[in-house]
């Protein structure tokens, strides 16, 4: 059930599914910190009064006036380490807004604020972040994988870079122009999403004002997140070409909602990723064409790209073989830049994840498996299996010393034994023979007609591989199809097969609906689950 969701237009909620957002992060976000009692994160209104209270005899026109004066009265040094007592630097933990912000899976996010709480949040998850603070880190791709932090006006880490002073900000679009160009064109390809941001920047706000002047009325449109917003603000960001997306006050506090509304957003990202990616693979499309909530029989493989021949060749025909299916990365093409998130919704629909590490990518599946099986964990969910795979083992899964659902095989390729490990460990984790036997039923009395076909047909096929499975079955390069399949059944007499060619309907039913969407009236879908069934009979008494 979402409650939030619905505050969201659906041209913006399907720029996310694209992989399209750009947030904004401003102070306001830093109002949700963790802080020990009797302390808070000021506003940014609030941090120019308490510098304004710190010169005598000194009335500021706004924030930037006031740290202004404080640093032509103190200097700049005293103005960092006041800002960072201001900002309470070694006190404030993210909380429950970055945490839920955090596990959306953007490449990208871009901020003005001067703290660490996202890069806090980010390598507790632990997921890796690159902090972008000088024009130079533009041009570097440190790692294939995590989230690039592109700051703004720089951090308390960085005095010289810190954009916060009247001479700051003048001189930010001739000091920095790459980053303004870079913003520039970010917000001319991408939907910016503010969240905790006034607007009153003037650096933004210049940037978007030429933005705006160009590409005039095909510019894309911009969004705010807020919450309990009065008219005059919603006016205030209308006239600067913002819509405000204002969600509902309640007896949660700011940061409880917008936590709320952030775990909506990335299960709601999750769920449609896949829905606008293409995935090249027959046997995972028509997996992944199931409810979620369906019993799975993904494998998610994480292996480096050098090595995903040898797996096709000496690996997958066996877990298909145990009735299985292994679905990589590479069988998924998402749109935009949306690949952590495709990733994290394969993971989250597998039963098990295997990972080889030997690359940046695979060390950064690691951690999303271990996250992802970490988190669902703590929430009573289907947690995943993850399985390392690796004569050593990765310091990553040493860090995870407490997850119970975790397995290192030294070797799965060059092995029969490791093969054989890895096999049984799928076995312990997949859905039941009885389960999959119950699903299509249970999908056709929920009214999921089409996925009760799939279901049915992937039960038919799985109950005819277990059948015919022979010693050598592990060394067929790819797995018989479904004709193969019968016409075998029918010659060894496990199945009594009247009319072969309503069969092949049934087939031709099932690839419409998973190819084309087409629609299945209950009456076909019953038909078919029936029939299927009483064939599943035959070959396996045991099952009915």
């Amino acid at each position: 059930m979402t409650k939030y969701l619905q505050y969201f237009p659906k041209p913006l909620l399907d720029d996310l599914a694209n992989g399209r957002w750009l947030p904004v992060i401003g102070a306001g976000m830093s109002l949700n910190a963790s802080l020990p009692a009797g302390k808070a994160m000021p506003l940014w209104g609030d941090l120019g009064k308490a510098f304004e209270r710190d010169l005598a005899d000194f009335s500021a026109v706004g924030p930037v006036d006031a740290m202004s004066a404080y640093e032509h009265e103190y200097g700049r040094a005293r103005l960092i380490e006041r800002l960072s007592e201001l900002l309470h630097l070694r006190d404030a933990l993210p909380g429950e807004a970055h945490r839920a912000f955090c596990s959306i899976k953007f490449d990208l996010v871009c901020t003005t604020n001067f703290d660490f709480l996202l890069e806090r949040q980010y390598e507790s998850i632990p997921r890796f972040v690159n902090p972008v603070v000088d024009e130079e880190q533009l041009s570097l791709n440190v790692a294939a994988d995590g989230t690039v932090l592109l700051k703004l006006h720089g951090d308390l880490r960085h005095p010289s870079r810190l954009v916060v002073t009247e001479a700051d900000y003048d001189a930010f679009l001739t000091r920095y122009p790459l980053i303004a160009t870079y913003l520039a064109n970010l917000l001319i390809t991408k939907t910016a999403v503010l969240i905790g941001y006034s607007l009153d920047d003037p650096d933004f706000r210049q940037i978007w004002q030429v933005v705006n002047q160009r590409l005039g009325k095909t510019r894309r449109q911009a969004y705010a997140i807020a919450v309990g917003a009065q008219s005059a603000d919603v006016a205030r960001y209308a006239r600067r070409g913002v819509t405000l997306i204002n969600l509902p006050k309640s007896k949660k506090k700011y940061g409880e909602v917008l936590a709320a509304a952030f775990d909506e957003l990335a299960a709601f990202w999750r769920n449609t990723v896949l829905e606008v990616s293409t995935v090249t693979e027959e046997a995972p499309l028509r997996e992944l064409k199931l409810p979620r909530e369906a019993s799975s029989r993904l494998i998610f493989f994480a292996v480096p790209l050098h090595r995903l021949p040898i797996y096709r060749e000496r690996v997958f025909p066996s877990v298909e073989g145990i009735g299985l299916v292994p679905v990589t990365a590479d069988d998924v093409v998402s749109p935009g830049d949306s690949i952590s998130a495709k990733i994290d919704a394969l993971m989250d629909r597998a039963v098990a994840i295997v990972v080889e590490v030997g690359s940046s990518w695979t060390a950064a599946e690691l951690r999303l498996a271990l996250s992802r099986s970490r988190e669902v964990g703590s929430s009573a969910g289907r947690a995943p299996l993850v399985i390392q795979v690796g004569k050593t083992r990765s310091p990553i899964v040493s860090s995870e010393p407490s997850l119970s659902l975790l397995l290192t095989i030294e070797t799965v390729t060059d092995d029969e034994q490791g093969l054989q490990r890895l096999l049984d460990a799928l076995r312990d984790v997949a859905p039941s023979v009885e389960q999959q036997g119950l699903e299509p039923e249970r999908l056709l009395g929920a009214g999921e007609h089409r996925a009760a076909v799939i279901s049915a047909i992937s039960l038919l096929e799985g109950t005819l591989r277990r059948a015919l499975d022979k010693p050598d079955w592990s060394r067929v390069r790819r797995p018989m199809s479904m004709t193969q399949l019968l016409e075998l059944a029918m010659a060894q007499q496990l199945v009594d097969l009247p009319d072969p060619s309503l069969i092949k309907d049934w087939i031709r039913i099932r690839n419409n609906a998973v190819h084309t969407n087409t629609g299945v009236s209950h009456e076909v879908a019953k038909t078919i689950v029936d029939g299927v069934l009483g064939l599943v009979a035959q070959i396996a008494p045991e099952l009915r």
